[in-house]
Formats: C-alpha cells, structure tokens, sequence
C-alpha cells in the first residue's frame, strides 16, 4: 500500500515501499567533487554514479518530497518541485513561502517530466527512496540528476550532506550542523536528569484504521529521539527496522503491551498545533486511555518535521519548551 506524503509526515518520514533500496546500499558512499573535471563543474559520485554537474547551480529542481526542505536548509532557491497544495496546512509559513514560486511538477510518485523540463533546471536533486534507477535515466535527459541515498531513510545526516556537495553549499551545511550540536548538547546537559527520569515513546497513526505506529531508529524523528538526544524507548518497543521503513505499526490491541512503562508519549501536530484525526483516534481509544501517559497527560504533539540539521535543531527547541522544561518543574 503507498500512503500519501501527508501521512508520510506522521509515519516518521519512512512511509511506503523504498523504490530503490538495492541503489540505497550504495549511498554509503559520501558525495564528493572532482576538481579536475573543471572550474565551471563538478563530478558527484552519488547513488547511481557519477553525475558532473555545475559548481553554481542557479536553477535547482527538488522532486522528492523532503528534499525541497533539505534544500532550504542549504540557503538555496529551487525552481521545481511536487504539488504541495493537498498538504500544505501541514507546512511553515516560511515553507509555504519557500515553494510559493516554484513549478509544480506533478505529485508524490508521478513526475511530470514535460512540466519539469519547462522549468529549466540546471540541476535536479532527490533521493533513492522516490527516484528508481529508471526514473533517474529519464531525468537525466532533462538536465544532471543526484539522488542521494544515505545509510537509511531516517538518515538525514548523510542525505544533506551529499546533497550540499552537489549544489555547492557544503560551508552552509557545515554551519547548520555545528549549530545543531552545541544546542543538542546544551539541551542534553541542562535536562539530563529529566532525560535519564523518564521512558519515551513516539508514536502515531497506524498503516490502517484501528492500529498505531512507533517511530523507529532508522526514520528521521526516531534517529533524532534515539540516537541524537539519547531518550530511553520502553522494553517493549522494538529498535530494530526489519521492514526498512521507519517506523513499525501495531493493531491497537498491543498499545498496552509496546508502551508498557512508557512515562513520556510523543506523536505529531500541524504547525497550528492541531492533532491529525487519525493520531486523536488513536489517543482517544479506550486503550490508550489507561496507559500511564494518558492518565498523567503526558502526551505532547510537536510539529517540527525533520529533514536536516535546521529542522532538527528547531524540533529539539521544541521539544525543550514543550516537554523538558515543564516536567523539570
């Protein structure tokens, strides 16, 4: 089943059948420049090779649906990308306005290649999960593809900064990520013991009515709890990815047993700090209400959506004001 990008969002920006995990494996490799391909290009080892491509892009095309956002987190413009409209109330305004100006060309899977041709870019970027090796040769003709690929689909470390590589904005990146690390640090230190005093959950939506999902290491939002900011998951919540999505879903029968000694639940808001129909579902199951975080209204929504250092960093100030700072009280 392929759910929408909408709902891709609140399932840990993992959703749906990788379309190319066989390329994935190969982003291991860190994009890198080859200076001796020339002054006004570069040669880019990414996914599906190498692809030399302009030292300055000017006219940047983004089709895969985080990578617009990853985009701007580098400072740089983009002429094309998918049709945000259906889920726009789910973006910034800063994001609205970012892709205000951009060609819509065509929507989450189905590349409108006459459309993306027509704006003209001299770069296209997106990442293996979307763009097929197929899809890939059929953007080539249009103008210089890379798809990155990191080590997993929640791995928006690696992604950005391949992506930074081929669009020539490696110091921006490099500034982003410092940023994010002293505050990730400071914020580590100043709540460690609110840290180490509770077991955390993220959960959300299921992949059908009547279950729900945990964030897992490998998605975006999970990597960032787990592996960046060291919150302690429940014995019962698996670590392990063993359908290489992102997240895991559970008929809500097992809420009682995956959440068992969960103290602090976090799920997904809109950015007007609204819950999404399908996460209230699940929060207001009769289930869910005698676990310990719906008894003591520990269950916080957050809405930053990450895709790279900016978002990261803005989603742990959220955390911080939301979650930290109140329960250290």
């Amino acid at each position: 089943m392929r759910l929408s990008p909408r709902l891709r969002i609140v399932l840990a920006s993992a959703a749906l059948v990788p379309l190319a995990l066989t390329a994935t494996a190969c982003a291991s490799e860190s994009a890198t420049s080859d200076e001796s391909a020339g002054a006004d290009t570069i040669v880019i080892d990414s996914v599906y090779g190498k692809v030399t491509v302009p030292a300055d892009p000017q006219r940047v095309a983004a089709i895969s649906y985080d990578t617009p956002w990853q985009v701007m987190s580098l400072d740089l413009p983009i002429v094309a990308a998918i049709d945000y409209t259906q889920w726009i109330d789910g973006y910034t305004a800063d994001q609205q306005a970012y892709i205000a100006d951009a060609a819509k060309v065509g929507t989450y899977g189905e590349i409108n290649f006459e459309g993306l041709a027509g704006a003209t870019p001299d770069v296209i970027v997106g990442d293996a999960y979307e763009v097929d090796e197929a899809t890939f040769e059929r953007l080539s003709e249009i103008a210089p593809t890379v798809i990155v690929g990191g080590d997993e689909r929640g791995d928006w470390q690696s992604l950005t900064e391949d992506l930074s590589s081929a669009l020539g904005a490696h110091d921006t990146w490099a500034e982003a990520k410092a940023s994010y690390e002293a505050r990730r640090d400071e914020v580590k230190e100043q709540y460690a013991d609110v840290i180490a005093d509770n077991t955390w959950a993220n959960f959300s939506l299921g992949d059908e009515a009547g279950q729900f999902s945990i964030q897992l290491p490998s998605g975006s939002t999970g990597n960032l709890i787990v592996n960046e900011m060291g919150l302690a998951y429940g014995d019962g919540i698996p670590l392990e990815d063993e359908g290489g999505f992102g997240y895991v879903s559970f008929p809500l029968e097992q809420i009682g047993t995956v959440l068992d000694g969960v103290t602090v639940g976090l799920t997904f808001s809109n950015p007007d700090g609204t819950t999404m129909p399908a996460i209230q579902d699940v929060i207001d199951s009769s289930l869910f209400q005698q676990l310990d975080i719906a008894k003591n209204d520990h269950v916080y929504g957050l809405s930053s959506n990450v895709t790279d250092y900016r978002s990261a960093q803005d989603w742990i100030d959220e955390l911080t004001a939301k979650v930290l700072e109140p329960l250290s009280k």
